[in-house]
């Protein structure tokens, strides 16, 4: 009787040995369950977090156009590639006129509708492979890949379609026109050097009456650009 009742007594403590082992194995598989899902959903959200902040540092918030800090870097990378294939490639900076009275007259809200619908037109225009990114304020930065006299048409396409298609989210008395100033790569140039000859042909579209396009040879003949400290 006393080796039945200990084979009983042992059994049960098998038994819930067991059961207690199963109860500890299931908590730490349901712990562990939720413990890897609770890592992949942060594993998630750092790279949607990542994944945002790339396309912030890669674009500018307001426009889509590229930020100026990338359009800067794609430049050089340009400059690189149109010299060792042999390809033409010209810089244009574009610069909305009168964008301060925009501002002034019709608010803040309106300039940046009319910064949006400009970046739209250029995205009409230009071929796919063409870049446009914001230097700043109202001041824009193109890349077409062709010679001096197919980048003139271009963005003289363009600053007629700007003209001509108003935008239906500004008032209707607001005229956007822009004015351009564009040149063409060099054997030699380097970044600053394009940039600079843009900006001066930028600087005889202002003063020549605006709402105009100014194109400059890529040669040594050209007159001191303005300061583009501000851009660089």
């Amino acid at each position: 009787m006393r080796n039945h009742k200990r084979d009983h007594l042992l059994v049960f403590l098998t038994l819930a040995g067991t059961v207690a082992l199963a109860w500890v194995i299931t908590v730490s598989y349901v712990r562990e369950r939720r413990h890897h899902r609770a890592t992949r959903d942060l594993a998630e959200q750092l790279q949607s977090a990542n994944t945002l902040l790339s396309a912030e540092a890669r674009h500018d918030a307001l426009t889509g156009a590229l930020s100026r800090r990338y359009f800067l870097d794609l430049l050089r990378h340009e400059i690189d590639r149109a010299h060792l294939g042999n390809q033409p490639l010209c810089m244009a900076i574009a610069d909305l006129d009168h964008f301060k009275q925009i501002n002034d007259r019709f608010g803040h809200a309106a300039g940046d509708r009319a910064l949006e619908h400009f970046v739209d037109t250029c995205r009409a225009e230009l071929r796919g492979a063409d870049a446009i990114g914001r230097l700043g304020g109202e001041e824009f930065g193109l890349l077409p890949a062709t010679d001096l006299a197919g980048g003139r048409e271009v963005v003289e396409r363009l600053r007629l379609r700007l003209k001509a298609v108003p935008s239906a989210q500004l008032p209707a008395s607001v005229t956007l026109s822009v004015s351009i100033g564009i040149t063409e790569l060099s054997v030699d140039d380097l970044p600053e050097r394009i940039m600079s000859r843009a900006d001066t042909a930028l600087y005889a579209a202002k003063t020549g009456g605006r709402d105009r396009t100014e194109a400059l040879p890529p040669d040594d003949t050209a007159p001191p650009a303005r300061t583009v400290a501000n851009v660089w």
